[in-house]
Formats: C-alpha cells, sequence, structure tokens
C-alpha cells in the first residue's frame, strides 16, 4: 500500500511540473544553425521554459499561419520571418499584439510598425554573387542589379523565387518599383532562372549553371572560406536591406513570458546570435558580420523603405506574385 502511495505521489509531482512548465512556440524562416545557436543560450536565461521552433520558408509560414487563423486556433506565440508586407497585414488586421520593448527602442523607424506591432529583429542584405572560375576577369563582373537584363548575361543570372522566399518577394518589390515591369520581363528574355531559395542560387552558382546570382548576403559569407568561388558585389545601385521581422500574436492569456522574450532577443545575446549568422544587428553599436562591410557604408545607397512603398506593396502583394508568375513561367 506504501508503495503504491509513493508511485501515485511521483506521478503527481510529474504531471504538477509539467502542468507547471512554461512553453513558447517560435515560427520562423531563420536557419537551423541559428535556431540551435539561440537556444542554448535562452535555456540558460529561461529556466523551467520549453521552446518549440517551427521552421520553414517565409512564404510556407505564411501560409501556415493564415491557414491556423482561419481554423480559429493558432499555435504559434512568436513569429520571425521576412516577409514584412504579411506583417503588415497582420498589424492592420488585429492579429498582433502590440509591445514597444525598451530594448529595442533605437530600432531605425523605418525598421518597425509606427504602432510597435513589429520591429526587425535582425538585417539579412540582398546582393549579387558571381563563380570566379565562371569570369575570371574583374572587368567583367556586373555592377548593379538593372544590368543584369543586358544580353551578355543572357543564361547567366539566376535569383531565387518571389513565391517560395520572403526576402526574394521584397528585392522583387523594390526592383519593380525602381525599374518597372519591363526590367522583369527583360530578364526573363534573358532566360533567367527565378527558382526556389537562397540555397537553391547558390547551388547554381556552386555548380556551374549560372555565373552570377541575387542572393543574401548570408548565404554567401557562411561558404566563402569553403568555396573561395563564390565572391560578393555590392551593386552600386543599392544593396536591399531585408528585415527578419518579429512579432507577438494577439492571443489570449498572458502576454509576459512572450514579451520577456522578445526584450531578450533585442538584448547583446540575442543580437550576437544573430550577427554570427551573417546578420546585421537593426541597432545601432554593433559590429557588421565577419566578412561584411560596414552597415552604414550599405545604408547610405541601400534601397529606401517607406510608408508609402510599404502600403502599396502589402496591398498589391497577390497583384504582383500573379504578375510575375505570368511573366516568368507562362
Amino acid at each position: 500500500m506504501m508503495r503504491l502511495f509513493l508511485v501515485l505521489l511521483f506521478l503527481g509531482g510529474c504531471i504538477s511540473s509539467r502542468k507547471d512548465e512554461q512553453a513558447l512556440w517560435i515560427y520562423t524562416s531563420m536557419y537551423k544553425d541559428t535556431i540551435a545557436d539561440l537556444t542554448r543560450e535562452l535555456e540558460k536565461d529561461f529556466p523551467g521554459v520549453k521552446f518549440n521552433w517551427y521552421q520553414a520558408g517565409s512564404e510556407e509560414i505564411a501560409s501556415k499561419v493564415n491557414a491556423e487563423l482561419m481554423a480559429g486556433s493558432i499555435k504559434a506565440d512568436i513569429l520571425i520571418s521576412s516577409d514584412r508586407f504579411w506583417y503588415e497585414d497582420l498589424a492592420t488586421s488585429g492579429k498582433l499584439h502590440a509591445y514597444q520593448s525598451t530594448n529595442a527602442a533605437n530600432v531605425p523607424s523605418d525598421l518597425r510598425n509606427s504602432q510597435n506591432f513589429y520591429a526587425a529583429y535582425a538585417l539579412p542584405v540582398m546582393v549579387l554573387c558571381y563563380n570566379n572560375e565562371m569570369i575570371k576577369n574583374e572587368q567583367d563582373v556586373p555592377k548593379t542589379f538593372l544590368e543584369m537584363v543586358e544580353a551578355k548575361w543572357k543564361d547567366k543570372y539566376t535569383t531565387g523565387s518571389p513565391l517560395a522566399s520572403g526576402t526574394s518577394f521584397t528585392t522583387l518589390a523594390f526592383l519593380v518599383e525602381k525599374y518597372g515591369w519591363d526590367h522583369i520581363l527583360a530578364l526573363r528574355k534573358n532566360n533567367t532562372i527565378s527558382e526556389g531559395g537562397n540555397s537553391g542560387v547558390i547551388r547554381r552558382l556552386q555548380n556551374g549553371e549560372r555565373a552570377v546570382g541575387q542572393v543574401l548576403l548570408e548565404n554567401v559569407l557562411r561558404l566563402v572560406k569553403q568555396d573561395k568561388r563564390l565572391v560578393t558585389i555590392y551593386p552600386k545601385d543599392g544593396v536591399i536591406f531585408n528585415a527578419n521581422i518579429m512579432a507577438i500574436v494577439k492571443k489570449e492569456g498572458s502576454t509576459e513570458l512572450k514579451e520577456r522574450f522578445v526584450d531578450w532577443m533585442y538584448t547583446k545575446k540575442g543580437q550576437d546570435a544573430a550577427i554570427r549568422s551573417y546578420m546585421y544587428s537593426p541597432l545601432p553599436g554593433y559590429q557588421a558580420p565577419e566578412g561584411a562591410l560596414p552597415m552604414e557604408e550599405l545604408r547610405n545607397s541601400s534601397f529606401k523603405w517607406s510608408d508609402e512603398f510599404l502600403k502599396k506593396t502589402m496591398t498589391g502583394r497577390n497583384s504582383i506574385k500573379e504578375q510575375f508568375t505570368k511573366i516568368m513561367f507562362e
């Protein structure tokens, strides 16, 4: 009888501890090694909290969240991905919890929502990259996004797809805003490959299928020590600063743990993890990722975020994707 009592007491303690355990679900497009890096540090500072991660591309995350919202039951507590226009839509439709972290107070105004529904956690940068075994003369290296429509780059250029990648969608939106749809038509006539995400672009550069690619700087910097053929080009018509946006999903219940998580992500530990993953911090005082130019040098000549561009692209997201599909695949 005493043994049965002890077993029940033990089981009751286990059930109680599981019940008391706190948990967070984070949906993110960050790479798996970044998630592992963050988790190691988070578990030190959040004892007793279980961090659950759903990792996928930005467009897949958006589809999953939208489906969960339609079903009336969303699991995600925190969202971190790179399609800023989708976050603006979520904010407008009342799906996000407004929170101004004091640690994020110095995130530039053009990289956060004016009503505090989201802010940039880290900054991936879209650049060009070439294979120096395929382009041996530096004089022949392209200098701008714009010139990739020239005849000499026919059958030599690749990008990711805005249908699969949030950073590729943002880049498409900026290029269309600056150069118009004729630029995309010209890329199609040049037999540009626009498929998959940034890893697909790198793969096509490495296997020699294409000589030049539009790709995130972080993807290049992760590989340059092992593959000296990959060379970064900072386009003279401006790099494109994407943003890994972070937001709290609006749900019933306490927001205290979610807000603490957001606060932590803007501490030195959280920002250093982003920099180790070759992204820039949006906060002043942090160094550029290893092998990258200083952010100030790039920001001054980059494509510019504006409220007008943000709203216009948010409302036109579907039509932009449809027009891209029509041009590139029909």
